[in-house]
């Protein structure tokens, strides 16, 4: 129970909340279940964000629309050479989306 001068959820908590909101695809908790112990508290936000773009185009065609994301992800940042060392992931559609969201942020930041 929170006290008046202590957060009722702390940052953590709201991050791993919203990560767990996100679980609502056989595709996303496919992708929690392969990333999440690798995924560090500072990029917990960007993680719910990658479960709900999975949760979005999780269904029959998944690897499809992942393989266009990235694609459309490769042609908005232009680095090529970053797909190209990734290139021997790229096994699955959850790692395709994980390097699209990364090209995404680096193109952000």
């Amino acid at each position: 129970m929170s006290t008046p001068d202590s957060p009722a959820l702390s940052d953590l908590g709201s991050i791993e909340l919203a990560i767990l909101a996100e679980l609502r695809s056989p595709e996303a908790v496919a992708a929690f279940e392969m990333l999440h112990a690798a995924v560090p508290v500072e990029t917990g936000s960007r993680f719910a964000e990658l479960l709900a773009i999975i949760n979005d185009i999780s269904g029959p065609n998944f690897s499809v629309e992942a393989s266009l994301n990235l694609l459309d992800a490769v042609q908005d940042s232009g680095d090529l050479a970053l797909v190209v060392a990734a290139a021997p992931t790229l096994d699955d559609p959850i790692t395709a989306l994980a390097l699209a969201q990364l090209l995404r942020t680096i193109r952000q930041d």
